[in-house]
């Protein structure tokens, strides 16, 4: 048994868990997560549960010393992987790939890399669908090219630090490679200089280099994606379902670990992952952003736009479910106006169902469009009164959330700038007030 199975083995939290073997109600069990959770940060911080991280760990102590800096802009990727992962693209410990931001912050970031293959094939298949105005939902198609995007790929998803994402940004600037290109890790180890503490210096010649190497083979790779697309979206594809497989990420949510079980057990990944430092952010987003910046409007639908958007079979049970002259209740618009080209030329109609009370309880179904202002105007409400409402609906009425929108057909509302400004003053004095 390793040092670390051992210190595990003698943590607080498994002798929490050997105090409450169980079995428990519901509520019981409820009750005993929270209780969990404050245990596992406890062993977390001593230092005995070593396949999580966090802001408070041995190896975070061990970071802020090195730097002489306090706070940690920390994802969750760093937070649920082991603290002593290495990066297999670098070599480098997270220990060397921790440095300090444009803000005085400790970055702690790890990044999950992959292929963009199956993005490139199902922009090949929506823009095949259309090309051959194909009259008939090609659902089995579709699950083809979910299930084959990844066969393209010239490397698997794969847990790397920031930096090394980063410079297969840059080598791809560097290069003029394609947008669905992505160099692999071994790739990327060949064309960057890598130090403790400071991100990759990329080298412009190797990087030509290694991609004039890769070209020939992404061509190929390009040229059969089309070929599989176009048999997918033309009703000659050869595709019967049955369950894929999923790559593991050593990263507590992406894959259960055989070490740890009980973790698993007893505490939800998210929420934990968030207590131990998750959400240390010290670049806050600009959450007004939803009502200064304007969006671009959508494309027209193409003529099949029906059959492509029935493909996606969530879709196609949205449109099914609502009658043929059924609008958004917020924003008025016509089934066919909510009908939008997402990314990779895919058809949407995205409905969120609507169980709230008040105002909204006359109301089943709201647009995704509506539902995102919606929520956009809550986050920036609930930052700015510092207190967050009883529910996401509570603190509005759809008739005021309507006043605030231009709705324009396939494509995000337009925000009326002065009416949503004295809307959020409103939803803050309503949240302050505990609506």
């Amino acid at each position: 048994m390793s040092m670390n199975n051992e210190r595990y083995e003698r943590s607080r939290f498994m002798e929490w868990c050997l105090e409450h073997p169980g079995p428990y109600t519901l509520s019981e069990e409820i009750e005993l997560r929270k209780e969990a959770m404050a245990v596992i940060v406890e062993s977390v911080k001593a230092g005995d549960i070593t396949s999580l991280d966090g802001a408070e760990s041995p190896l975070s102590e061990r970071i802020r010393a090195q730097h002489r800096a306090t706070d940690f802009e920390m994802n969750s990727n760093w937070v649920g992987s082991s603290q002593d992962w290495i990066c297999p693209c670098c070599g480098r410990s997270k220990f060397q790939v921790s440095r300090v931001g444009k803000k005085g912050q400790i970055l702690a970031k790890l990044v999950i890399h992959h292929d963009h293959m199956g993005e490139a094939m199902k922009e090949a298949f929506h823009s095949a669908f259309e090309a051959a105005g194909t009259r008939v939902e090609q659902i089995d198609g579709w699950r083809l090219v979910e299930r084959m995007g990844d066969a393209f790929a010239a490397h698997a998803e794969v847990l790397v630090c920031e930096d090394c994402n980063n410079a297969d940004t840059e080598a791809k600037k560097l290069t003029g490679s394609p947008p669905y290109f992505s160099f692999t890790v071994g790739q990327i180890r060949r064309l960057i200089h890598s130090a403790d503490h400071r991100p990759h210096l990329v080298e412009p010649v190797r990087a030509q280099e290694v991609w004039a190497e890769a070209e020939p083979a992404y061509k190929l790779r390009m040229r059969l994606i089309r070929a599989v697309a176009q048999a997918a979206a033309t009703d000659a594809h050869w595709y019967e379902p049955h369950a894929r497989t999923v790559e593991p990420i050593p990263v507590l949510g992406f894959a259960r670990r055989s070490v740890e079980s009980e973790i698993t057990r007893w505490a939800y990944a998210e929420p934990l992952l968030r207590t131990l430092g998750a959400n240390t952010k010290v670049s806050a987003p600009n959450l007004a952003r939803w009502r200064q910046v304007a969006q671009k409007p959508g494309k027209q639908p193409p003529e099949n736009y029906l059959a492509m958007l029935r493909t996606e079979e969530s879709y196609g049970r949205s449109w099914e479910v609502l009658p043929e002259d059924w609008c958004c209740p917020v924003c008025h618009r016509s089934k066919y106006d909510l009908v939008y080209v997402g990314g990779q030329g895919k058809i949407i109609f995205a409905m969120r169902l609507v169980t709230a009370r008040g105002a909204w309880a006359q109301l089943t179904h709201i647009c995704n469009h509506c539902e995102s202002t919606l929520m956009s105007l809550k986050w920036e409400a609930t930052e700015r009164a510092g207190k967050t409402p009883k529910n996401s609906h509570s603190f509005v009425g759809p008739m005021e959330l309507g006043k605030i929108l231009t709705a324009r057909p396939h494509s995000p509302h337009l925000i009326r700038a002065k009416e949503a400004q004295e809307l959020v003053a409103l939803v803050v004095q309503r949240i302050s007030e505990g609506v």
